[in-house]
This record gives structure tokens, sequence and C-alpha cells, in this order.
């Protein structure tokens, strides 16, 4: 299975909370950038999991506006002060095929090391709308392999 892990698209800087930022005109193109790269990759999305926070939202649906109509779950556990651990832990029951995540720095980092290395602190920077795909049976610690990481704006494969 492919796990695609997204950090948001450029956010504003100020707002009432974190939760509530929006992202920047920038960052929504960004978002749909980032879609349509995966779309041209023809991954194949069961689901998409996305934080609650809004500029997690607004880069789901920039995402999914190139991707098309792929079941969305807004998971509390992908919020940014959220356990890289705990999250695997979730992961480590999901078996529904090809998985996108849309989340937060310092988390996205932390579950590409945690996945990937079995340590969450040796994740890749991750600036925003960067995203990450590894590939595994079975999503536990230390059982994924890093396939590439991909930073906007031009979404050329690194490793």
């Amino acid at each position: 299975m492919n796990i695609v892990i997204l950090r948001h698209g450029e956010a504003e800087i100020y707002a009432d909370s974190d939760a509530q930022r929006n992202l920047t005109d920038y960052g929504r193109e960004q978002a749909q950038a980032a879609g349509v790269c995966l779309k041209a990759l023809a991954l194949d999305f069961k689901q998409v999991w996305v934080s609650p926070y809004i500029r997690a939202q607004q880069t789901a649906d920039g995402v999914l506006s190139a991707l098309g109509d792929i079941p969305r779950e807004t998971v509390d556990a992908l919020i940014p002060e959220s356990s890289p651990i705990n999250l695997v832990d979730t992961l480590s029951t999901y078996s529904g095929g090809d998985l996108l995540i849309v989340s937060h720095q310092p988390l996205v980092s932390a579950l590409v090391g945690l996945l990937e290395n079995a340590d969450h602190r040796s994740g890749p920077p991750m600036s925003p709308a960067s995203m990450a795909m590894l590939t595994a049976d079975t999503l536990l610690a230390g059982c994924c392999q890093l396939q590439w990481l991909r930073h906007a704006p031009n979404f050329e494969a690194t490793v």
C-alpha cells in the first residue's frame, strides 16, 4: 500500500486561533498543484485523512479538485501537536488501500521518520505543500520505505 503524507499549503500568519488560519492565495495554488501532481502519478487513493484545522481542510479541497471524489475523513489525531506514536498505532489498523494524509509540521516530518526509521526525530524537513510517499504492507513504525519527497512549487521527486 502507498501512503502519501502532505503538509498543508502556505497559510496566513495570523488568525483568532491556530486552528482558524486560512491558506494564502499561494497556498491554494500549492494545494491545486499538489493535486495535479498526484493525479499525474496515477495513485489509487481509497481514502483521505485530514486534520480538522481550516488550512488542512482547504489544502484537501484543492488536492481533491484535481483527484476527484475520494472518501474523506476528518481525523482529530492529525493536529500539529498530536503524538506521532499514537497516530502510527491508529494507522496500524488501517487496511483500506492507498491513503493520503493532510496535516501539519512537526507531525508530518515526525510521522515520516517514525514510519521509515522507527524514529520520529529522523523525518525529513517538509515545507508548506511538501509531500512524502511511503510504501508498506502494514503501516508500522520502521516498516515503511520512503519512495520520494516532493516540494512545491515544481514537485520534482527527491529522496
